[in-house]
């Protein structure tokens, strides 16, 4: 009875356990959906390796390229927030086995953009 107990307890910790992704996770070509102050358009997310622990991120929407680099993999999860002259830009992304996720903010000197990408891995 005790070692069936202890298969189960086993089983409970490796579900509760967090995802954790490297950066060779994140690689690869996702495509979506972009929607950008109330606007959506299709999307694709291009993200590739930047030496040993980053990525670049590309993804374009409509006729707008956007880019991000170097962004630093802490493991399922990659933030960053820069500020400049009295605008601020932050984007936060997240992956989930082959979903990806992106939330991009501009702020501050007559800027106030949101938008909201989610794909999926090709």
């Amino acid at each position: 009875m005790l070692f069936a107990f202890v298969i189960v307890l086993s089983a409970c910790d490796k579900d509760d356990a967090e995802p954790t992704c490297a950066q060779s996770d994140w690689v690869g070509t996702y495509t979506g959906t972009a929607n950008c102050d109330g606007s959506s358009d299709n999307t694709t997310v291009t993200i590739t390796a930047r030496g040993t622990d980053q990525i670049l991120i590309v993804y374009v929407a409509g006729s707008t390229t956007t880019t991000f680099d170097p962004l630093t993999v802490e493991g399922c999860d990659v933030e960053r927030t820069n500020s400049a002259q009295g605008v601020t830009g932050s984007v936060s992304a997240t992956l989930d086995g082959d979903n990806f996720s992106l939330t991009e903010t501009l702020t501050g000197g007559g800027f106030d953009t949101n938008c909201v990408v989610t794909a999926t891995r090709q």
